[in-house]
């Protein structure tokens, strides 16, 4: 059986920025079992796993645009620093996590002090990098009815 839309499948991976940046592995936690198609991969991985079968191993490229994005200059952004809260503690490099007024979670990452003015980047740490993959099929089957019901595993 090959990897293709609606089967299901076992994979071992190991997933790097194009910096060298460890982003995400099996190797700790084992195999990981998808049902492809149901949103558990992102859609680059997914198209270019297709057609592999169990035992099979590929090396992966993919460009930043079909994976995190590509860095944007218009997420950076300069601001008042009593914008945010006062007892915040900044520190250069340093990512943050606070809540808008409207509940939403903001992530940034400090670039600059000026002042009472900050430099905040919103962008990803993983935006405008490439992905490298190593990916293993260790398995691939058809779903089970219930499987198939859910629409994943």
């Amino acid at each position: 059986m090959q990897v293709a839309e609606g089967m299901v499948v076992v994979l071992e991976y190991t997933v790097h920025l194009a910096d060298g940046t460890l982003l995400d592995s099996t190797g700790e936690c084992g195999p990981l079992t998808v049902m492809v198609g149901s949103g558990q991969l992102f859609p680059a991985l997914e198209d270019r796993i297709a057609g592999m079968q169990a035992g099979e191993t590929r090396e992966l490229s993919i460009p930043a645009a079909e994976a995190y994005g590509e860095w944007r200059q218009e997420l950076v952004r300069r601001m008042l620093r009593d914008r945010l809260p006062p007892d915040l503690v900044l520190e250069l490099g340093h990512d943050y996590r606070l809540k808008s007024p409207d509940g939403k979670v903001l992530r940034f990452r400090l670039l600059r002090v000026e002042g009472d003015v900050i430099e905040a980047d919103f962008n990803r740490r993983e935006a405008g990098q490439d992905l490298r993959a190593i990916v293993t099929v260790v398995g691939v089957r058809a779903p089970t009815p219930e499987e198939e019901r859910r629409g994943r595993v």
